[in-house]
């Protein structure tokens, strides 16, 4: 939805710009101005070495200084835009930026903290040509506002004030009834911050029918901590709380929450570090049937941190100079798939020489137990790779060292499974039962027909190792082609 992409943009500029400026020694009206000018001289140099695709340009106007307090507004504009955003090129942001200096700012003191600090700071939206759909889905009032406090040991504290708003397009409307975040850290936020708030009451609704997502809360918490100028570290953590799913006043399924989780910390050597992306269902209710709880994960382990700065800011520098040598290839999405595809196997082959390992866990838990897949991959360094020239395996063999995929189904936790769709279903206690029953039985049947499991009272198993054109299937050895030749059984 491209108006509330704007709006998270609006967001995160109101967040990075204003810890970056309340940084300085901002005591008193006279001091403010310079530093003002120094940061939007350095953040468009900044832009500029970047040779950013946005191409943006920070500058301010308006400034007006005292003792106590300094207002001025502060402008970004997208020379190039942002087209995934519906952000034209050309057009800005502005914003309304009013500083209380210390030691006791004067709306500090106006809600009751009488603790010294450096500086207190309100960042709002100004409502112009870009913003004003934002401005349209909140009823006329700023969709976002920000109380920064800086201290002077440095640490900062903002808090963002976002005003109830109901967001649409041309099929989906995104509604909510406001919320708040929080956002403390030192010196700046952008490398060291802990964030939490959360939006209240949501609701998603789709033109062409009658279903309705409805949502008590989202909550967010993110901490984020810089080990070093390549390496920053920490984890942010998204739940949609309470979900209803309803269609014509019945609800079709509930969900205590949706969760998404994304973590980034230190290898065990400490040079390295490990990516993990997960994605969680909590406690999935039909007709008032439970039928269990869910995740699913991408993990990657061992990358090199400097590889993977290299990979963003080369890639999407070199990307945006292609564009700028040759506009005509934003329109032309073979030409520009080319030119990425090459870009990207530039860098990933630097991504190769730390060895990564890939990781794809899933896993469904009702009250009888669990059921998991796993997939698991040893990438190669190219250089050090061993492998047989001219064999079915040897692109294979030059890019993976080993890869394994398992699959455990306990048969009591797959037949409750079943037993509760069925009940969901409307059926009864004993039909739900006995079917569930006989679906297990032919699925495994089918399974063990094609000799894709391995079975025993407790367990469905499947099990799959390979390395350097050897494979183990279910605990019997055999070469890859014997592998390839079993696969080729079922195919037409």
């Amino acid at each position: 939805m491209i108006v509330m992409k704007k709006s998270v943009v609006a967001a995160g500029v109101v967040v990075a710009l204003g810890a970056c400026w309340i940084g300085g020694a901002w005591y008193t009206g006279k001091q403010i101005e310079p530093n003002v000018t120094d940061f939007v001289s350095s953040f468009n140099q900044a832009s500029k070495a970047k040779s950013s695709q946005m191409g943006m340009t920070l500058s301010y106007k308006d400034f007006s200084g005292g003792l106590l307090s300094s207002h001025f507004q502060v402008v970004l504009t997208f020379e190039h835009g942002i087209e995934a955003s519906g952000i034209k090129a050309g057009q800005n942001i502005a914003f309304n930026v009013d500083v209380d200096h210390g030691p006791f700012p004067l709306s500090s003191l106006a809600k009751g903290s009488f603790a010294p600090a450096m500086a207190a700071m309100n960042v709002s939206l100004v409502n112009g040509e870009m913003t004003k759909p934002l401005f349209d889905a909140s009823k006329g009032h700023s969709p976002i506002d920000a109380n920064i406090r800086a201290s002077y040991d440095k640490t900062i504290a903002t808090q963002i004030v976002v005003a109830p708003a109901s967001y649409s397009d041309t099929k989906t409307t995104f509604a909510f009834e406001g919320g708040e975040f929080n956002v403390s850290g030192e010196n700046s936020l952008l490398t060291d911050a802990q964030i939490n708030g959360q939006l209240k009451n949501i609701v998603i609704s789709q033109d062409n029918n009658d279903v309705k997502l409805y949502s008590d809360s989202m909550t967010v918490t993110s901490t984020a901590n810089k080990v070093d100028d390549n390496i920053t570290v920490g984890h942010a953590d998204v739940s949609l709380n309470n979900i209803r799913v309803n269609s014509r006043g019945k609800d079709l399924i509930q969900i205590n929450a949706l969760t998404g989780t994304g973590a980034l910390a230190l290898s065990s050597d400490k040079k390295h570090i490990n990516y993990t992306q997960e994605y969680g269902i909590r406690d999935l209710i039909r007709e008032k049937q439970n039928l269990g709880s869910g995740k699913i994960a991408l993990v990657l382990e061992n990358l090199d941190p400097v590889a993977i700065r290299e990979l963003f800011t080369n890639y999407n520098a070199e990307l945006s100079k292609a564009i700028v040598a040759n506009p005509a290839l934003g329109k032309d999405e073979d030409a520009m798939g080319e030119i990425s595809l090459k870009l990207l196997m530039k860098y990933i082959a630097n991504i190769q020489k730390s060895e990564p390992v890939i990781k794809f866990p899933i896993s469904w838990k009702n009250e009888k137990g669990e059921m998991t897949a796993n997939i698991n991959i040893a990438i190669a360094d190219p250089v050090k790779a061993k492998f047989t020239p001219g064999t079915l395996t040897e692109s294979v063999d030059q890019n993976v060292k080993t890869m394994t995929a398992n699959v455990m189904l306990p048969l009591d936790v797959f037949t409750y499974t079943a037993k509760q769709i069925k009940l969901a279903e409307g059926k009864d206690d004993a039909a739900a039962q006995k079917q569930a029953e006989k679906d297990v039985k032919n699925a495994i049947t089918v399974g063990k027909m094609m000799d894709l499991i391995s079975v025993d009272d407790k367990a469905a198993k499947l099990d799959f190792e390979y390395q350097q054109g050897k494979v183990v299937f279910n605990g019997k050895e055999m070469t890859a082609e014997e592998f390839m030749a079993r696969g080729g059984r079922f195919l037409p």
